[in-house]
């Protein structure tokens, strides 16, 4: 398994390498998970629903693209928070490729209400319009700097950062939302998991909110991904514990 940085003008290239150098197949990570989506045979699964791919198959010299984000996010949820988000009000910061994963899951699994927040006008009400042709859900959209944010807080069950602020190298930053106005059994959920705990979670916990890293989910999209290559399911334990480990290490080193 290894890690190549692909600037935006080389991914046809970069893909039609898959095929040359006989790969089963490659992850995507920001910022390309839509972006790559031109260049592929095939869509398949939840990425004919997201528009987003995380995961590349190679088939017969055909590429297929995949989404696991949304069901290894689901998983990390139910297993490691124990928190099932149907019928619940659930709020979304980020409308980029990894939030229209989560927010494509969340209402299959049936969410009451389901807010998007996001810096971009145009972009929140694109994902709130593909929501709503693609399944009939209504997902409202409103930025961050909108003055309803503390309502909606205090509505909420779940709040999910799916924006890479207060990801390394920029550990001090945190999205902007009232935690503040949030009841005490909302789940703060953020899917950055480097460092393991940002300080969004970290404001949380000040707050005593019960939160959600997310390494869980990082373990469980990339199991979803090998089952897709291979046909194994690796387990998740020894996995979740072996990454945890490694990124400790490194943060220790940047602190």
């Amino acid at each position: 398994y290894l890690k190549f940085r692909i600037k935006r003008e080389q991914l046809a290239t970069a893909l039609q390498a898959i095929i040359c150098l006989n790969f089963g197949g490659v992850n995507i990570t920001i910022p390309h998970k839509q972006a790559v989506i031109p260049y592929l045979d095939q869509l398949a699964g939840d990425a004919l629903l997201t528009g987003s791919v995380n995961t590349i198959v190679c088939r017969e010299g055909r590429l297929i693209g995949y989404s696991t984000d949304g069901e290894g996010f689901l998983l990390s949820l139910r297993n490691q928070a124990g928190f099932d988000p149907k019928g619940k009000t659930v709020i979304l910061l980020g409308v980029g490729g990894a939030a229209h994963a989560v927010a494509f899951r969340l209402v299959k699994e049936g969410v009451s209400n389901l807010y998007l927040v996001g810096r971009d006008q145009n972009k929140t009400e694109l994902l709130s319009k593909i929501i709503r042709e693609k399944t009939g859900f209504t997902a409202q959209g409103v930025l961050f700097s909108s003055s309803v944010l503390k309502d909606m807080a205090a509505q909420a069950d779940l709040v999910v950062n799916a924006t890479p602020v207060g990801m390394y190298p920029k550990m001090t930053q945190a999205p902007f939302f009232p935690l503040n106005y949030c009841h005490r059994d909302c789940l703060i959920h953020d899917l950055v998991y480097h460092p393991l705990e940002t300080n969004f979670l970290r404001q949380a916990r000040q707050l005593n909110l019960t939160t959600l890293e997310g390494l869980g989910m990082l373990i469980y999209q990339g199991i979803l991904s090998c089952q897709l290559w291979t046909g194994l399911t690796p387990p998740f334990e020894p996995l979740y514990h072996l990454i945890e480990g490694i990124l400790k290490d490194e943060n220790s080193r940047l602190l």
